[in-house]
């Protein structure tokens, strides 16, 4: 149904608009929208989701519920044009099984759309499998690689620790669970040049043994990397709104950034310094995600899940939203990296869910193509985090986010499994 769309703004907005501008003017229509909709008045809701597709025309969020609301008024052309914009954005809808285009779904040109949008969903598996660990609850979520042992540490959220694995698999507990009062652990960064591996923690009721108490508590904690000891620990100061660290970096510098996905801000460590700053914050900010810098250590690129992928300078902390090519989305990325100037980043927010290749034009301002890599795999029903071992990249293809809910209990229905790591090949 249109009034179950969750509704996120992204990037790309109309030209006449900044982002910011964008994304409010977009939310608001369709906040006007919502009340129609929930009393079936399909004409007066399209107007105000009208709106928000034009503000937004790159949110396929807007996209769907715009050619939902022209099916249910049985608007067949405008349904139709509407869909072809979601194709050529890569992705897909279910028409069959959804009771929206009802109405529409038998019109020659709808029929005539639908294979293209469910290719769009078939699975592009270029990914195989590198290694599986054995516990089911382990709730994987960040990972990186040491290119001087060729392991990988896998971060858990659930069991508050850090697993290293071995390229045939075999995984050990590097940093044990709660160690040094770590909370659920998120990112995790090698650092061979500072001897560091850095994680990035948080308590949130997914955390086996949370603690109320500590709700909104989240830091930066460094460990020596040959012998897991505990080196420095960073917290980030109480505050109403709380914390999230969900990912980090390490500049070529030394210096440490991490965003934080709760109260929107990029948190700066400067090297060998023994605190944590407030690095930059702004209105493009809303749901930050993971970030990398480009080897001159100049520019700090952020996956921001809401309004895309955006750009920092790290000289003068300017942030801008990177365009994008027509038809195309940078919504919902999770995870991501640098590789030979491109982005590589885990789309988990759309559907289907991908593993894309953002190339980048000489100055690294702009986004030239949008490359799916790998799509829609069975071996990846929750992906996330990815890391690099060359010109190979590897993720997680299983968090549990879906298997717990907001307050940390297994979903009755949940079948667990062991975290998987999978390997892609870049071009």
């Amino acid at each position: 149904m249109v009034v179950a769309i969750a509704v996120a703004a992204q990037t790309a907005p109309a030209a006449a608009q900044g982002p910011v501008d964008s994304s409010r003017v977009a939310r608001e229509a369709y906040r006007q929208a919502v009340p129609h909709i929930r009393r079936s008045a399909w004409a007066e809701a399209r107007e105000f989701v009208r709106r928000s597709f034009q503000a937004w025309p790159a949110q396929p969020a807007y996209v769907l519920a715009y050619a939902a609301l022209s099916a249910r008024v049985q608007d067949t052309a405008e349904t139709v044009r509407t869909l072809q914009y979601l194709a050529d954005m890569g992705l897909s809808v279910d028409l069959a099984g959804d009771e929206d285009f009802a109405a529409v779904r038998d019109a020659p040109a709808v029929k005539a759309l639908a294979p293209r949008l469910a290719a769009n969903a078939a699975p592009l598996a270029k990914s195989t499998l590198a290694a599986s660990l054995t516990e089911l609850d382990f709730f994987p979520e960040g990972i990186s690689h040491d290119p001087r042992k060729n392991v990988w540490y896998v971060a858990s959220i659930r069991h508050r620790k850090v697993a290293r694995v071995s390229k045939d698999g075999t995984a050990e507990d590097f940093i044990k669970e709660g160690q040094d009062g770590l909370w659920g652990v998120f990112g995790v960064r090698a650092d061979p040049g500072s001897g560091t591996l850095w994680v990035t923690t948080a308590a949130i009721p997914q955390v086996a043994d949370y603690a109320p108490a500590d709700s909104g508590r989240s830091g930066i904690f460094a460990f020596d990397l040959e012998t897991g000891r505990l080196k420095a620990r960073y917290l980030l100061p109480v505050s109403p709104a709380g914390h999230l660290l969900g990912d980090l970096t390490v500049a070529p510098n030394g210096d440490v950034y991490a965003t934080d996905s709760r109260d929107p801000v990029i948190w700066r460590i400067l090297k060998g310094s023994d605190q944590v700053q407030e690095f930059v914050r702004d209105p493009l900010f809303r749901s930050l995600q993971g970030p990398a810098v480009d080897p001159s250590g100049r520019m700090l690129y952020v996956a921001d899940w809401s309004h895309g992928v955006l750009g920092v300078d790290l000289n003068t902390r300017q942030v801008w939203a990177l365009p994008t090519p027509p038809r195309s989305t940078v919504l919902g990325i999770d995870g991501m990296v640098w590789h030979k100037g491109a982005l590589i980043g885990v789309q988990n927010g759309t559907t289907p869910n991908r593993v894309v290749r953002l190339a980048l034009d000489g100055t690294g301002h702009r986004i030239t193509e949008v490359q799916i890599l790998d799509r829609n795999s069975e071996l990846a029903p929750g992906a996330t985090i990815g890391t690099l071992w060359g010109d190979r990249y590897f993720y997680i293809a299983n968090s549990q986010w879906d298997d717990y809910d907001n307050a940390g209990k297994l979903r009755a229905n949940a079948k667990l499994v062991g975290p998987r790591i999978l390997d892609l090949r870049l071009p």
